[in-house]
Protein backbone atom coordinates (compact mmCIF):
# COMPACT_ATOMS: atom_id res chain seq x y z
CA UNK A 1 0.00 0.00 0.00
CA UNK A 2 1.35 3.60 -1.33
CA UNK A 3 1.66 5.36 1.70
CA UNK A 4 -0.32 8.22 3.39
CA UNK A 5 0.48 11.81 1.56
CA UNK A 6 -1.14 14.08 4.62
CA UNK A 7 -3.52 14.97 2.37
CA UNK A 8 -7.29 13.38 3.52
CA UNK A 9 -9.08 12.06 0.37
CA UNK A 10 -12.47 11.53 -0.53
CA UNK A 11 -12.91 9.13 -3.79
CA UNK A 12 -16.21 8.40 -6.12
CA UNK A 13 -14.92 5.33 -8.00
CA UNK A 14 -17.30 4.74 -10.64
CA UNK A 15 -16.76 1.28 -11.77
CA UNK A 16 -18.04 -0.70 -14.97
CA UNK A 17 -17.20 -3.64 -12.84
CA UNK A 18 -19.02 -5.61 -9.69
CA UNK A 19 -16.52 -5.00 -6.40
CA UNK A 20 -16.52 -9.04 -6.59
CA UNK A 21 -16.26 -9.98 -10.05
CA UNK A 22 -12.39 -10.70 -12.17
CA UNK A 23 -10.00 -9.20 -9.53
CA UNK A 24 -8.81 -6.51 -12.20
CA UNK A 25 -6.50 -3.15 -12.48
CA UNK A 26 -9.89 -1.41 -10.30
CA UNK A 27 -8.77 -3.95 -7.03
CA UNK A 28 -4.91 -3.83 -7.68
CA UNK A 29 -4.91 -0.17 -7.39
CA UNK A 30 -7.25 1.41 -5.16
CA UNK A 31 -6.87 -1.49 -2.34
CA UNK A 32 -2.54 -0.08 -2.73
CA UNK A 33 -4.11 3.88 -2.03
CA UNK A 34 -2.88 5.20 0.96
CA UNK A 35 -4.96 3.59 3.74
CA UNK A 36 -6.98 7.27 5.36
CA UNK A 37 -8.01 7.60 1.59
CA UNK A 38 -11.93 7.10 1.91
CA UNK A 39 -12.96 5.66 -1.48
CA UNK A 40 -16.64 4.91 -2.09
CA UNK A 41 -16.57 2.53 -5.22
CA UNK A 42 -20.15 2.49 -6.82
CA UNK A 43 -20.92 -0.44 -8.87
CA UNK A 44 -23.05 -0.60 -11.94
CA UNK A 45 -26.23 -2.57 -11.07
CA UNK A 46 -29.90 -2.28 -12.43
CA UNK A 47 -33.08 -2.69 -10.41
CA UNK A 48 -33.40 -6.47 -12.69
CA UNK A 49 -29.94 -7.28 -11.14
CA UNK A 50 -30.90 -6.35 -7.96
CA UNK A 51 -34.07 -8.33 -7.47
CA UNK A 52 -32.09 -11.54 -8.66
CA UNK A 53 -29.50 -10.49 -6.27
CA UNK A 54 -30.53 -8.43 -3.84
CA UNK A 55 -27.44 -9.16 -1.54
CA UNK A 56 -26.02 -6.01 -3.37
CA UNK A 57 -28.56 -3.66 -1.87
CA UNK A 58 -26.69 -3.79 0.95
CA UNK A 59 -23.49 -1.64 1.80
CA UNK A 60 -20.17 -3.41 2.10
CA UNK A 61 -16.59 -2.81 3.51
CA UNK A 62 -13.05 -3.53 2.38
CA UNK A 63 -10.90 -1.64 4.24
CA UNK A 64 -11.05 2.26 3.46
CA UNK A 65 -13.21 1.17 0.52
CA UNK A 66 -17.26 1.48 0.50
CA UNK A 67 -18.86 -0.71 -2.00
CA UNK A 68 -21.89 0.00 -3.38
CA UNK A 69 -24.59 -0.42 -5.60
CA UNK A 70 -26.07 2.23 -8.29
CA UNK A 71 -29.48 0.93 -9.76
CA UNK A 72 -30.45 1.77 -12.80
CA UNK A 73 -33.41 1.35 -14.82
CA UNK A 74 -32.35 -0.49 -18.27
CA UNK A 75 -35.18 0.08 -20.67
CA UNK A 76 -35.26 4.11 -19.75
CA UNK A 77 -31.38 4.53 -20.34
CA UNK A 78 -31.49 3.05 -24.08
CA UNK A 79 -33.67 6.34 -24.88
CA UNK A 80 -31.71 9.11 -25.01
CA UNK A 81 -34.73 11.29 -23.57
CA UNK A 82 -35.70 9.36 -21.20
CA UNK A 83 -31.81 9.22 -19.73
CA UNK A 84 -32.25 11.70 -17.72
CA UNK A 85 -34.70 10.29 -15.78
CA UNK A 86 -32.28 8.06 -15.03
CA UNK A 87 -29.68 10.72 -14.11
CA UNK A 88 -31.63 12.45 -11.62
CA UNK A 89 -32.35 8.93 -10.00
CA UNK A 90 -28.72 8.38 -9.69
CA UNK A 91 -27.62 11.60 -8.69
CA UNK A 92 -30.17 11.91 -6.01
CA UNK A 93 -29.38 8.45 -4.57
CA UNK A 94 -25.57 9.35 -4.70
CA UNK A 95 -26.28 12.53 -2.83
CA UNK A 96 -28.21 10.83 -0.27
CA UNK A 97 -25.47 8.24 0.29
CA UNK A 98 -22.38 10.72 0.51
CA UNK A 99 -24.39 12.50 2.94
CA UNK A 100 -25.17 9.73 5.01
CA UNK A 101 -21.05 8.83 4.80
CA UNK A 102 -20.14 12.73 5.19
CA UNK A 103 -18.26 12.11 2.70
CA UNK A 104 -16.02 15.51 0.91
CA UNK A 105 -15.90 13.93 -2.43
CA UNK A 106 -12.47 15.26 -3.69
CA UNK A 107 -12.32 13.13 -6.78
CA UNK A 108 -15.25 11.50 -9.06
CA UNK A 109 -13.01 8.80 -10.62
CA UNK A 110 -14.06 6.99 -13.08
CA UNK A 111 -13.79 3.82 -15.39
CA UNK A 112 -17.32 4.03 -16.07
CA UNK A 113 -18.08 6.77 -18.38
CA UNK A 114 -21.66 6.38 -18.23
CA UNK A 115 -22.01 8.05 -15.03
CA UNK A 116 -19.82 11.69 -16.36
CA UNK A 117 -23.58 13.37 -16.59
CA UNK A 118 -22.57 14.07 -12.88
CA UNK A 119 -19.67 15.52 -13.61
CA UNK A 120 -19.96 19.29 -11.41
CA UNK A 121 -23.28 18.09 -9.86
CA UNK A 122 -21.53 16.77 -6.45
CA UNK A 123 -19.16 19.24 -5.52
CA UNK A 124 -16.24 17.84 -6.33
CA UNK A 125 -12.71 19.20 -6.40
CA UNK A 126 -11.04 17.10 -9.02
CA UNK A 127 -12.71 14.66 -11.90
CA UNK A 128 -10.28 11.90 -13.15
CA UNK A 129 -10.07 9.44 -15.56
CA UNK A 130 -8.28 5.43 -15.58
CA UNK A 131 -8.93 5.00 -19.52
CA UNK A 132 -9.03 0.84 -19.42
CA UNK A 133 -10.39 -0.47 -21.94
CA UNK A 134 -11.55 1.21 -25.87
CA UNK A 135 -14.96 0.94 -24.48
CA UNK A 136 -17.10 1.15 -27.73
CA UNK A 137 -15.83 -1.57 -29.18
CA UNK A 138 -17.14 -4.06 -26.76
CA UNK A 139 -20.07 -5.89 -28.23
CA UNK A 140 -22.40 -4.81 -25.65
CA UNK A 141 -21.86 -1.02 -25.51
CA UNK A 142 -24.45 1.08 -27.54
CA UNK A 143 -23.27 3.88 -30.02
CA UNK A 144 -24.83 6.52 -27.75
CA UNK A 145 -21.96 5.91 -25.35
CA UNK A 146 -19.40 7.81 -27.25
CA UNK A 147 -20.83 10.94 -26.24
CA UNK A 148 -20.50 10.30 -22.43
CA UNK A 149 -17.14 9.29 -22.82
CA UNK A 150 -15.74 12.44 -24.92
CA UNK A 151 -17.37 14.17 -22.22
CA UNK A 152 -15.92 12.20 -19.86
CA UNK A 153 -12.11 12.63 -21.81
CA UNK A 154 -12.94 16.57 -22.11
CA UNK A 155 -14.05 17.64 -18.34
CA UNK A 156 -11.43 15.21 -17.04
CA UNK A 157 -8.50 16.71 -14.87
CA UNK A 158 -6.41 14.09 -15.20
CA UNK A 159 -6.55 10.89 -17.95
CA UNK A 160 -4.58 7.91 -17.00
CA UNK A 161 -4.52 5.69 -19.87
CA UNK A 162 -3.64 1.54 -19.67
CA UNK A 163 -2.22 1.15 -23.00
CA UNK A 164 -0.03 3.02 -25.73
CA UNK A 165 -3.04 3.31 -28.20
CA UNK A 166 -6.02 4.83 -25.59
CA UNK A 167 -3.14 7.33 -24.88
CA UNK A 168 -2.85 8.81 -28.08
CA UNK A 169 -6.21 8.80 -28.66
CA UNK A 170 -6.69 10.73 -25.69
CA UNK A 171 -3.13 13.07 -26.73
CA UNK A 172 -4.69 13.57 -30.31
CA UNK A 173 -6.80 16.71 -28.55
CA UNK A 174 -5.82 16.63 -24.97
CA UNK A 175 -2.18 16.68 -24.74
CA UNK A 176 -1.54 17.93 -21.06
CA UNK A 177 -2.77 15.77 -17.92
CA UNK A 178 -2.55 12.52 -20.08
CA UNK A 179 -0.41 10.11 -18.45
CA UNK A 180 0.37 6.46 -19.38
CA UNK A 181 0.10 3.82 -16.55
CA UNK A 182 0.04 0.47 -18.32
CA UNK A 183 -0.91 -2.68 -15.76
CA UNK A 184 1.34 -4.35 -13.33
CA UNK A 185 1.29 -7.42 -11.29
CA UNK A 186 1.96 -8.77 -7.77
CA UNK A 187 5.00 -10.63 -8.51
CA UNK A 188 4.81 -12.01 -4.71
CA UNK A 189 1.81 -13.28 -5.36
CA UNK A 190 2.70 -15.13 -8.89
CA UNK A 191 5.99 -15.97 -7.35
CA UNK A 192 4.10 -18.72 -5.12
CA UNK A 193 4.42 -21.19 -8.34
CA UNK A 194 7.95 -22.19 -7.19
CA UNK A 195 6.78 -23.11 -3.68
CA UNK A 196 4.67 -26.62 -3.26
CA UNK A 197 1.63 -25.51 -3.12
CA UNK A 198 -1.62 -27.57 -3.45
CA UNK A 199 -2.79 -29.51 -6.63
CA UNK A 200 -6.31 -28.13 -7.19
CA UNK A 201 -8.68 -31.24 -7.56
CA UNK A 202 -9.97 -30.87 -10.32
CA UNK A 203 -6.72 -30.70 -12.38
CA UNK A 204 -5.01 -33.68 -10.55
CA UNK A 205 -6.63 -36.03 -13.13
CA UNK A 206 -5.64 -34.26 -16.37
CA UNK A 207 -2.97 -35.61 -18.85
CA UNK A 208 0.08 -33.18 -19.13
CA UNK A 209 1.42 -31.30 -20.60
CA UNK A 210 -0.77 -28.39 -20.08
CA UNK A 211 -1.33 -25.57 -22.20
CA UNK A 212 -3.44 -22.90 -19.78
CA UNK A 213 -5.19 -20.01 -20.32
CA UNK A 214 -6.45 -17.65 -17.18
CA UNK A 215 -8.91 -15.06 -17.44
CA UNK A 216 -12.37 -14.06 -18.86
CA UNK A 217 -13.68 -15.89 -21.77
CA UNK A 218 -15.97 -13.79 -23.76
CA UNK A 219 -15.98 -12.72 -27.64
CA UNK A 220 -12.68 -11.08 -27.42
CA UNK A 221 -11.17 -14.83 -26.94
CA UNK A 222 -10.30 -16.88 -30.63
CA UNK A 223 -12.10 -19.86 -30.14
CA UNK A 224 -10.74 -20.78 -33.73
CA UNK A 225 -7.59 -21.05 -32.39
CA UNK A 226 -8.35 -23.17 -28.96
CA UNK A 227 -10.04 -25.90 -31.51
CA UNK A 228 -6.71 -26.00 -33.71
CA UNK A 229 -4.61 -26.29 -30.58
CA UNK A 230 -7.29 -29.17 -29.51
CA UNK A 231 -7.33 -30.79 -32.75
CA UNK A 232 -3.40 -30.41 -34.06
CA UNK A 233 -1.96 -31.80 -30.39
CA UNK A 234 -4.42 -34.21 -28.79
CA UNK A 235 -1.71 -35.13 -26.64
CA UNK A 236 -1.80 -32.23 -24.57
CA UNK A 237 -4.80 -30.64 -22.30
CA UNK A 238 -5.74 -27.40 -22.83
CA UNK A 239 -7.23 -25.51 -19.52
CA UNK A 240 -9.26 -22.73 -19.67
CA UNK A 241 -9.62 -21.04 -16.42
CA UNK A 242 -11.91 -17.98 -15.90
CA UNK A 243 -15.53 -16.87 -15.60
CA UNK A 244 -18.04 -17.96 -19.09
CA UNK A 245 -19.79 -14.68 -20.54
CA UNK A 246 -23.47 -15.94 -21.78
CA UNK A 247 -23.00 -14.86 -25.66
CA UNK A 248 -20.31 -16.83 -26.22
CA UNK A 249 -21.94 -19.94 -24.52
CA UNK A 250 -22.55 -22.28 -27.81
CA UNK A 251 -18.51 -21.59 -28.79
CA UNK A 252 -18.08 -22.94 -25.11
CA UNK A 253 -20.15 -25.96 -25.77
CA UNK A 254 -18.41 -26.80 -28.61
CA UNK A 255 -15.15 -26.31 -27.25
CA UNK A 256 -16.65 -28.66 -24.21
CA UNK A 257 -17.22 -31.67 -26.62
CA UNK A 258 -13.36 -32.14 -27.42
CA UNK A 259 -11.51 -34.35 -25.09
CA UNK A 260 -8.68 -32.17 -24.53
CA UNK A 261 -10.69 -29.23 -23.68
CA UNK A 262 -11.20 -28.26 -19.99
CA UNK A 263 -13.18 -24.82 -18.85
CA UNK A 264 -12.70 -24.59 -14.75
CA UNK A 265 -14.56 -21.52 -14.15
CA UNK A 266 -14.10 -18.56 -12.14
CA UNK A 267 -11.01 -19.22 -9.46
CA UNK A 268 -10.48 -16.82 -6.55
CA UNK A 269 -7.40 -14.49 -7.18
CA UNK A 270 -5.66 -16.19 -4.09
CA UNK A 271 -5.74 -19.94 -5.94
CA UNK A 272 -4.40 -18.69 -9.29
CA UNK A 273 -0.85 -19.61 -8.31
CA UNK A 274 -1.94 -22.94 -7.99
CA UNK A 275 -3.53 -23.37 -11.72
CA UNK A 276 -0.35 -21.73 -13.28
CA UNK A 277 2.17 -23.71 -11.23
CA UNK A 278 1.03 -26.37 -13.15
CA UNK A 279 0.96 -24.81 -16.91
CA UNK A 280 3.79 -26.01 -19.35
CA UNK A 281 2.99 -22.76 -21.48
CA UNK A 282 0.43 -19.98 -20.98
CA UNK A 283 -1.80 -18.40 -23.97
CA UNK A 284 -2.92 -15.36 -24.73
CA UNK A 285 -4.99 -16.28 -27.80
CA UNK A 286 -7.52 -13.36 -28.59
CA UNK A 287 -9.30 -11.95 -31.52
CA UNK A 288 -7.14 -9.23 -33.12
CA UNK A 289 -9.56 -5.90 -32.92
CA UNK A 290 -10.20 -2.55 -31.87
CA UNK A 291 -11.05 -3.86 -28.65
CA UNK A 292 -7.77 -6.02 -28.46
CA UNK A 293 -5.17 -3.80 -30.24
CA UNK A 294 -5.87 -1.31 -27.16
CA UNK A 295 -5.47 -3.59 -24.85
CA UNK A 296 -2.80 -4.50 -21.88
CA UNK A 297 -3.68 -8.03 -20.28
CA UNK A 298 -2.78 -8.25 -16.88
CA UNK A 299 -3.09 -12.34 -17.57
CA UNK A 300 0.85 -11.31 -19.89
CA UNK A 301 2.42 -10.01 -16.52
CA UNK A 302 1.25 -12.42 -14.24
CA UNK A 303 2.56 -15.56 -16.34
CA UNK A 304 5.38 -13.96 -16.86
CA UNK A 305 5.68 -13.40 -12.77
CA UNK A 306 4.94 -17.16 -12.23
CA UNK A 307 7.86 -17.78 -14.78
CA UNK A 308 5.69 -19.51 -17.52
CA UNK A 309 6.79 -19.55 -21.41
CA UNK A 310 3.76 -17.33 -22.93
CA UNK A 311 2.39 -17.35 -26.45
CA UNK A 312 0.44 -14.42 -27.64
CA UNK A 313 -0.88 -13.08 -30.74
CA UNK A 314 0.32 -10.13 -31.81
CA UNK A 315 -0.50 -7.16 -29.93
CA UNK A 316 1.12 -3.80 -29.51
CA UNK A 317 1.56 -4.06 -25.28
CA UNK A 318 2.61 -7.57 -25.78
CA UNK A 319 5.31 -6.56 -28.40
CA UNK A 320 7.12 -4.21 -25.96
CA UNK A 321 8.45 -7.23 -24.24
CA UNK A 322 8.47 -9.18 -27.26
CA UNK A 323 12.18 -10.13 -25.51
CA UNK A 324 9.72 -12.64 -23.49
CA UNK A 325 7.31 -14.09 -24.93
CA UNK A 326 6.44 -15.30 -28.64
CA UNK A 327 4.53 -14.22 -30.26
CA UNK A 328 1.94 -15.18 -33.37
CA UNK A 329 1.32 -13.16 -36.28
CA UNK A 330 -1.43 -15.78 -37.22
CA UNK A 331 -3.55 -18.98 -35.98
CA UNK A 332 -1.04 -21.27 -38.05
CA UNK A 333 1.88 -19.79 -36.34
CA UNK A 334 0.63 -19.75 -33.29
CA UNK A 335 0.06 -23.86 -33.48
CA UNK A 336 3.65 -24.37 -34.70
CA UNK A 337 5.22 -22.70 -32.00
CA UNK A 338 3.60 -24.90 -29.05
CA UNK A 339 5.54 -28.12 -29.78
CA UNK A 340 8.41 -25.72 -30.77
CA UNK A 341 8.67 -24.26 -27.37
CA UNK A 342 7.59 -26.95 -25.15
CA UNK A 343 10.80 -28.28 -24.33
CA UNK A 344 12.93 -25.04 -24.68
CA UNK A 345 14.72 -23.72 -22.03
CA UNK A 346 12.84 -20.30 -20.31
CA UNK A 347 15.07 -17.44 -18.73
CA UNK A 348 13.00 -17.08 -15.19
CA UNK A 349 15.25 -14.70 -13.98
CA UNK A 350 15.01 -12.06 -16.62
CA UNK A 351 12.13 -12.24 -16.54
CA UNK A 352 11.47 -11.74 -12.80
CA UNK A 353 13.65 -9.06 -13.39
CA UNK A 354 11.46 -6.97 -15.70
CA UNK A 355 8.45 -7.45 -13.92
CA UNK A 356 9.52 -6.20 -10.90
CA UNK A 357 9.77 -2.70 -12.40
CA UNK A 358 5.66 -3.23 -13.26
CA UNK A 359 4.73 -4.32 -9.73
CA UNK A 360 1.18 -2.71 -8.78
CA UNK A 361 2.86 -0.70 -6.00
CA UNK A 362 5.33 1.23 -8.80
CA UNK A 363 1.43 1.82 -10.47
CA UNK A 364 -0.35 2.89 -7.60
CA UNK A 365 2.49 5.14 -6.57
CA UNK A 366 2.92 6.95 -9.81
CA UNK A 367 -1.22 7.52 -9.73
CA UNK A 368 -0.95 8.78 -6.32
CA UNK A 369 1.33 11.36 -6.46
CA UNK A 370 -0.30 12.89 -10.01
CA UNK A 371 -3.58 12.89 -8.30
CA UNK A 372 -2.27 14.41 -5.10
CA UNK A 373 -0.53 17.19 -7.26
CA UNK A 374 -3.04 17.97 -9.28
CA UNK A 375 -5.14 18.30 -6.31
CA UNK A 376 -2.58 20.62 -5.13
CA UNK A 377 -3.07 22.69 -8.26
CA UNK A 378 -6.37 22.73 -8.44
CA UNK A 379 -6.66 24.03 -4.85
CA UNK A 380 -4.10 26.71 -4.97
CA UNK A 381 -6.09 28.25 -8.08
Amino acid sequence: MVESQNQLVDIVFFSDIFWDALWQRHHHLLTRFPSDWRILFIEPTSIPVLLKEPRRLFVRQENNITIVSLPLIPIIDRIGRLRQINDFFILTWLRVVLKKRKFICSVLFYCEPRFSSLIGKLNEKMVAFDYIDDKLAFSNVPKWMNSYLNRLIDQSDVVFASSTRLYRSVFEYKNSDVFLITNGVDVDHFQKTFEELPVPEDIKKIRKPIIGYIGAIADWVDFDIIAKISKEHPNMSILMVGPQLPNVKSDIDYLKKLPNVYFLGKKPYELLPNYLRHFDICIIPFKVNNLTLSSNPIKFYEYLSAGKKVISVDLPEIKAFENYAYIAKNSSEFIKLIPLIMDKENNIETSLQTMEECTWERKTKTMVDLIVKKLAELNHN
